[in-house]
């Protein structure tokens, strides 16, 4: 089924040149019919083909959507709309530290599909850069694979430039040991994508492209004691 339509671009280009509360009240029935409508049923078929692939993403659709008012308290850009959303799915909960999750993001800028883990714990980030420290290789492995190489080419994520002492000529070895997140990410650049009818398995099948990482993540996490 198609989701999006020609519609949602113009409702989305629209509010990325008329950013304001008026704007969207004026043009609320477009936001209702050709965007939130539609953007929920994609969230409810991800959380659905999620969870028939891993059991354990069972999320309500309803809690891995984002609201479009933006929170501009403490941000020097004050306007009040996203010109982008996403959907966020992690294991029973959309922002769940423990596990990896998975998101995608569509809008004004196309459409962005990713995931890995994204804010650990400092024990288990730690717990995970040590476990890398030693076992590296199968993360390696994982990264190399054919399908990962494809659809996203590395794992990446924000570093420390400096290592843990006891890690130092670890993370001389493997960068990877300086990482505080290790996430995956790609990219499509073409608001176009978003009106493919088959939008919501592009962004299933590079989901599936990244489980062997996503995988080795999951063993790592239960040799560590988390689960």
């Amino acid at each position: 089924m198609a989701y999006f339509s020609a519609a949602t671009l113009e409702f989305w280009n629209g509010l990325a040149n008329n950013n304001s509360k008026a704007w969207f009240d004026e043009h609320r029935p477009d936001y209702e019919t050709h965007l939130r409508a539609p953007y929920l049923a994609l969230a409810e078929d991800l959380c659905e083909g999620l969870a028939a692939r891993f059991p354990e993403y069972d999320m309500d659709p309803k809690k891995a959507i984002y609201r479009i008012n933006r929170d501009v308290r403490f941000s020097d850009d004050k306007s009040p709309y996203k010109t982008e959303l996403g959907i966020t799915i992690g294991r029973s909960q959309k922002h769940d530290p423990d596990w990896p999750a998975y998101t995608t993001r569509i809008g004004v800028t196309g459409l962005a599909v990713a995931g890995g883990m994204y804010m650990p714990s400092t024990e288990m980030r730690d717990a995970l850069r040590r476990y890398i420290a030693v076992h590296g290789d199968g993360l390696r492995a994982a990264i190399a694979d054919a399908d990962f190489q494809r659809v996203y080419g590395e794992l990446g994520g924000e570093a420390h430039k400096r290592p843990l002492p006891d890690l130092k000529d670890a993370a001389a070895a493997e960068p990877l040991v300086l990482n505080k997140q290790w996430t995956f990410w790609m990219s499509n650049d073409d608001p176009e994508v978003l009106l493919d009818p088959d939008l919501d398995q592009i962004i299933l099948d590079a989901w599936d492209a990244a489980a062997p990482v996503a995988g080795w993540f999951k063993h790592a996490l239960r040799a560590c004691g988390y689960s």
